[in-house]
């Protein structure tokens, strides 16, 4: 059985993906200011309480699930938020 010989640097794996991926990223970045910026970090911590609510909702479902066993109506979903949902 041959060998095959690898022609990928192992010493090099790290700086092939990871660092062109934090260039993009720093790159891609919006450069904002001012009401720009916060209307922006808003947005994004909007977004990440949303994100947080949805968990709680999913661990609500599992604790209840539980809790009530075969008693738990098989049916209902409870619904899922987007950001979107708390805008005008």
């Amino acid at each position: 059985m041959s060998k095959k010989k690898s022609y990928m640097n192992k010493s090099n794996l790290i700086k092939e993906g990871f660092f062109d991926k934090l260039k993009s990223f720093l790159t891609v970045r919006p450069n904002l200011k001012g009401k720009e910026k916060i209307s922006y970090l808003n947005k994004i911590k909007l977004a990440l309480k949303v994100s947080n609510l949805n968990k709680a909702i999913d661990d609500f479902e599992k604790v209840s699930k539980k809790h009530l066993g075969k008693d738990y109506p098989k049916n209902i979903k409870l619904g899922r938020f987007e950001p979107k949902d708390f805008l005008k």
